[in-house]
């Protein structure tokens, strides 16, 4: 009975292992994909150098932020693999007030922009069928980025745009309405971090007709974004 039921499995795989090589042979192995993305949270660490543990330690997050995405997919014939090179485009700030006397306070815009630039190997499920698939993956990247600051209108630039190394697990749901088209939803978990350097030109602002100190030496932060990416696109098959 043992032996029936094995070789009933055994023939069972055949015909489905069959059927999804001859499925294969028509699809399309390049693809391209147009996505929108958000990220549920990032730390920003403006103090990431200094001597004192408890000041290296502060930051401030960065929630619930907008990007987007563009990943070129090449999936290799007869088997369940891709691997895929993405570019996403992240920018975000948040704005907070700096009281500066009893009356007044000064606007001050703090975020980041980062260009994550991800390597990532995919599995297709084998549950998967012809118009619905489930897929995982993971990899790693590197990751180009800037720190935003500004006091007053008055930005200090990035004099050295740092760059870091990281790692992401992936999950999604692709459905499949042409040959050539489909769509996909994903949830990624992305371990992001990098660094920038950033100097006001001058030592002084001038707000409102008020003057305002700042120091015009060079400052390092540390961006870490650990939150949840969701993401959800468009494919193109060719």
């Amino acid at each position: 009975m043992a032996a029936r039921k094995l070789s009933s499995m055994l023939v069972l795989c055949v015909v489905c292992g069959l059927g999804t090589q001859s499925l294969r042979a028509e699809e399309r192995l390049f693809s391209i994909g147009l996505k929108g993305n958000f990220t549920t949270g990032s730390q920003l660490f403006p103090t990431p150098n200094s001597t004192d543990p408890f000041q290296r330690s502060q930051f401030f997050s960065i929630e619930d932020f907008f990007g987007t995405s563009v990943e070129l997919k090449y999936s290799f014939p007869e088997s369940n693999l891709a691997i895929g090179l993405s570019a996403d485009y992240i920018r975000t700030t948040a704005s907070q007030s700096l009281r500066i006397s009893s009356t007044q306070s000064i606007p001050v815009d703090d975020g980041y922009r980062v260009i994550p630039v991800e390597l990532t190997g995919y599995f297709q499920i084998p549950v998967s069928g012809p118009t619905f698939g489930v897929y995982m993956g993971g990899g790693g990247g590197v990751y180009f980025g800037r720190r935003i600051y500004r006091i007053g209108g008055v930005e200090a630039p990035a004099i050295d745009e740092g760059h870091g190394f990281g790692i992401h697990v992936l999950g999604g749901l692709s459905y499949q309405f042409t040959e050539w088209f489909a769509l996909n939803a994903e949830m990624k978990f992305r371990d992001l971090q990098f660094e920038s350097t950033n100097r006001f030109s001058s030592s002084q602002i001038i707000y409102n007709g008020t003057i305002i100190r700042v120091s015009d030496a060079p400052f390092a932060s540390r961006v870490h974004t650990d939150g949840i990416v969701f993401q959800i696109g468009t494919v193109f098959r060719f």
